[in-house]
């Protein structure tokens, strides 16, 4: 054998043993799951469309590089295309930072109806993974199915409607709502309220609407169904309804009337117990506390003069301010002031036992207590004749007596 055939032959053992067990797979994917085959109205926008992947190549994947492309034709203008899409031709990114050989990752996106579809079609949407500017990742070829509707209105009609109902009460309301695709939403205005039902009956069409009346002023209203689908499109029913004022207490007075329409102690012309918390009359006020005391008197008298006999004070709380006001001929002062100990007290003793009023001359008792309405007695002496007697109050911070006192 010539010397060039034995260096052919060795040439050639070596490219055979030379040769890799194994040859390099730098990118390939196996399809794990998807979802889902939809049934979408024209425009309508779509959540939890995904895509399941393992990684069964060799290279990497890197967030940033490895993204879910269109497909069928490489790079097609999706007619499902939304604003969530990293670019028109790129549904979904890789979500992590790296998935390497044997880990999986899912991609996952939204989609939207082509809008102007007017008749039932169904769209075959091809997607496939790609390595940007490298190379489409074999195996994973994948697609899904979109039945798309037209763009229709849903119907409605207001099924049960009370023609009034009283405020005391609950408003309750039924429509019955259907759609090509599905009802979103049905809205019941009423008296510039809006209330939104969003589940409908076990029917799957019927909406119920129920409220406390209270939510509704009194006087008769338009009440308006509106059913919109989810692409927007809506239908309208409307109906009369009367809602009344009303008695909850049962005290005879209405609510516009009544302060509390729940209490029934509470109402217009209702005697105000005092500082209990309850504005009973509907003044606006609970009724201050009033001094509680007694001013026992007794007098002689002439044609000329009246001199007293007894004047005690009997009630008054210790720290209670007490004062003598005396005015005309006879008065022995004009004001004395002084602090109540508590117990009896014996104001002729103390101030009257010499006093002679003549006919005109007034004695004022006023007894004073922080936070209470004041008890006043005043004694006008009268010729020949007992003094006329008049028992006033005094409301805190008031310096004139009067009659009554809320």
């Amino acid at each position: 054998m010539s010397v060039v055939a034995r260096l052919f032959g060795a040439l050639l053992l070596c490219a055979l043993f030379a040769a890799p067990a194994h040859a390099q797979q730098p990118w390939g994917a196996a399809f794990k799951g998807q979802c889902c085959y939809l049934t979408l109205e024209s425009g309508e926008v779509a959540g939890g469309q995904y895509f399941e992947f393992e990684n069964t190549g060799d290279q990497t994947w890197v967030q940033g590089n490895l993204k879910l492309g269109t497909a069928g034709a490489h790079d097609r203008a999706s007619a499902f295309w939304h604003p969530t899409w990293s670019e028109r031709i790129r549904p979904a990114a890789l979500p992590v930072q790296a998935v390497a050989k044997g880990q999986r990752a899912r991609f996952d996106f939204v989609v939207q109806a082509p809008t102007g579809v007017g008749t039932i079609t169904t769209f075959r949407e091809h997607f496939q993974l790609v390595a940007e500017l490298i190379a489409w990742v074999p195996g994973s070829e994948v697609y899904l199915d979109y039945t798309v509707l037209p763009s229709l209105p849903p119907s409605v009609g207001l099924k049960t409607v009370p023609p009034t109902v009283n405020r005391g009460g609950t408003l309750e309301v039924t429509a019955d709502a259907t759609d090509n695709r599905a009802v979103h939403r049905v809205e019941f205005s009423l008296a510039g309220k809006t209330f939104t039902v969003y589940t409908p009956e076990r029917d799957g069409r019927t909406y119920k609407l129920s409220v406390p009346a209270s939510e509704v002023p009194a006087g008769t209203h338009t009440l308006i169904a509106r059913a919109v689908d989810r692409v927007g499109n809506f239908a309208t029913s409307a109906a009369t309804v009367s809602v009344t004022l009303a008695d909850r207490d049962g005290d005879g007075v209405l609510e516009d009337a009544d302060c509390n329409d729940f209490n029934p102690a509470a109402r217009p012309g209702a005697v105000d117990r005092p500082d209990n918390g309850v504005d009973e009359n509907c003044d606006g006020t609970d009724a201050l506390p009033r001094v509680d005391a007694t001013i026992a008197n007794a007098w002689e008298w002439s044609s000329r003069t009246t001199r007293n006999t007894s004047l005690k004070v009997r009630g008054a709380p210790a720290g209670a301010r007490l004062e003598l006001r005396c005015a005309g001929r006879g008065c022995p002062f004009s004001v004395r002031r002084f602090t109540s100990k508590g117990g009896t007290l014996d104001l002729r003793r103390q101030y009257f036992r010499r006093a002679r009023f003549r006919v005109g001359a007034t004695l004022e008792i006023r007894i004073l207590v922080p936070g209470h309405v004041a008890k006043v007695a005043r004694f006008t002496m009268r010729r020949g004749k007992r003094p006329l007697t008049g028992y006033l109050c005094l409301p805190p911070g008031a310096t004139k007596p009067t009659r009554t006192c809320a």
